[in-house]
């Protein structure tokens, strides 16, 4: 795992960014303006009062979401060629060293942005007028948080039985501070949708650590070269958001402002403690039951179940919420937004997981040496939960358009109630039982999270329940095809195979597909639609 495929900090909450309203909004005129939708619109069809602005919203939240999803494939390409490099120069123990640390790590980088940065997109007042103080209160939280990670440090490396873990979490904390000073222009670009000036800070960081690492590792420093790689990468995406941004904040304080700021914020900072937390507790349980090699062989399936996830999930999170949030006065065209992404995402998330389900016990063995054996089946149930995952990444952008963060973290704090106590239980099995609590949970959750959607618009439960019935129906048929096939022992021998599960992983592909789209044909429609708000792609698919 290299330094950029640490554990993610926003985890299962992670919104990204934000919107353009006012701070001060009352909630009855939040709920008022949300409205209650008739039931018989809830397939929203295009209008010519929606077009103009609208259509300059999609226009430029599918430009945005291009850029996004270019800087988050290829840093993740460029993670994975990392990860497959120190995977064998690094032994397991030394990411489950890093994995343990980043529990507490992750977690105060999340307590430290208390959703300013998410208020900052939010808020319509002028970027500048509140950019000083923004700054100050994270400048100050995060010195605050580098102070309790080297008083919980000892704590921690007793936890996790390995003194090594207390220096390890003590220098990665200096990762808040330096983060904590580029809060602001990465709101700045996020509320804009200026994703295009956005892309080499989002990439050349994870160059260079994941080259520093390699480095590093070369030379014999283990562990440290991990380390050292994430604080490079903090250091390079500060400097390059200060150079591309145009708004350079200076440190000031302004009690009304930061009281705005936090107020919308608490609410979105809180949902992604949970979501962390809920995200993150297998690392604590693992790494604390299990040790340090069982966390580093954990780690590495979690992450690279998670590649797919993050990438088409942090793209849709980060462009919808702003782009949500620009027509959220108009709830057809919202609702029409979300059954577009929804759709957008069941349609990459899920072939995804089908193809790291099917093919990952296959291309391990070739991948990995030898000492990485044993994550087959965890990274397969990984697998289906990153699909679910996924989906589930795009309930917060909508809450939180619709000034409804506070949604979010209630749904996660049912969710963390059933799911620590099941994990504390499951970890008797194995690395292959906490996996298998996520799975549970997110089957039962993703469904609640789009009940809830509905209600808060003003829609029944079935609308949501139809939304999805199409992907559940394509789901069944492929998974069918693969029980089918381990169940013959020919089939079964050939999925050990490359070419054999490749073939096998087409297949449910094209199943799902099939019954997906036959049974909602608008599916088609909908990808045909995103294909044509991105500009120059009009002339291809234009009859």
């Amino acid at each position: 795992m290299a330094p950029n495929h640490l554990p993610d900090p926003q985890g299962y909450a992670s919104a990204g960014s934000a919107a353009e309203t006012n701070l001060s909004l009352p909630r009855r005129d939040t709920d008022q303006r949300v409205g209650r939708l008739d039931p018989s619109v809830s397939s929203v069809s295009r209008s010519g009062d929606t077009l103009g602005k609208s259509g300059s919203v999609e226009r430029k939240a599918a430009g945005g979401a291009v850029w996004v999803f270019l800087g988050l494939a290829l840093g993740r390409s460029l993670g994975f060629a990392t990860s497959l490099i120190l995977a064998r120069m690094l032994a397991p123990d030394d990411f489950g060293l890093v994995s343990f640390a980043m529990v507490l790590i992750g977690g105060l980088t999340v307590l430290q942005d208390l959703g300013v940065r998410s208020a900052i997109v939010y808020s319509e007042r002028d970027v500048r007028t509140v950019a000083g103080t923004a700054l100050t209160i994270n400048v100050v939280v995060a010195a605050l948080m580098f102070g309790a990670s080297v008083l919980l440090a000892p704590i921690l490396a007793s936890l996790g039985g390995n003194e090594a873990i207390g220096p390890i979490v003590i220098v990665l904390a200096l990762g808040l501070v330096i983060s904590s000073l580029d809060s602001v222009q990465r709101a700045v670009l996020v509320k804009e949708l200026a994703f295009r000036r956005k892309f080499l800070p989002d990439l050349v960081p994870l160059f260079a650590s994941g080259i520093l690492s390699i480095l590093l590792a070369f030379l014999g420093f283990g562990v440290w070269s991990l380390v050292y790689g994430y604080l490079t990468k903090s250091v390079v995406t500060t400097l390059l958001l200060w150079y591309v941004s145009e708004v350079r904040p200076r440190p000031s304080f302004e009690w009304p402002i930061a009281c705005e700021l936090l107020r919308y914020g608490k609410h979105v900072s809180l949902a992604s403690i949970i979501g962390f937390v809920g995200i993150n507790a297998d690392y604590f349980i693992v790494g604390h039951k299990l040790g340090a090699f069982e966390l580093g062989l954990y780690t590495f399936a979690f992450t690279l179940s998670s590649i797919p996830c993050i990438v088409i999930g942090q793209v849709l999170s980060t462009v919808m919420f702003p782009a949500y949030s620009r027509v959220r006065s108009d709830i057809q065209q919202l609702v029409r937004l979300f059954e577009d992404t929804f759709g957008l995402a069941c349609m990459l998330a899920i072939p995804a997981g089908i193809g790291i389900f099917v093919c990952g016990p296959a291309y391990i063995p070739i991948l990995f040496s030898d000492k990485w054996a044993g994550i087959d089946r965890p990274l397969q149930i990984l697998a289906v939960y990153g699909a679910l995952r996924t989906i589930a990444m795009g309930f917060a952008p909508f809450y939180n358009a619709v000034g409804r963060p506070g949604l979010e973290w209630r749904l996660n704090v049912a969710r963390l109630a059933v799911l620590i106590p099941s994990m504390v239980f499951a970890v008797r099995y194995g690395l292959a039982g906490i996996p298998v609590t996520y799975l549970l949970g997110a089957s039962v959750f993703v469904p609640l999270n789009g009940i809830m959607l509905a209600r808060t618009v003003g829609l029944p439960a079935r609308w949501f329940l139809r939304l999805g019935a199409p992907h559940v129906a394509g789901v069944l048929l492929a998974g069918l095809l693969i029980a089918t096939w381990g169940a013959l022992p020919t089939l079964h021998t050939a999925l050990s195979d490359p070419a054999g599960s490749i073939l096998l992983s087409v297949l449910c592909i094209a199943a799902y597909v099939t019954v997906a789209m036959s049974l909602s044909p608008r599916i088609l429609a909908r990808a045909r639609t995103a294909v044509l708000v991105v500009p120059g792609t009009r002339r291809w698919v234009t009859p």
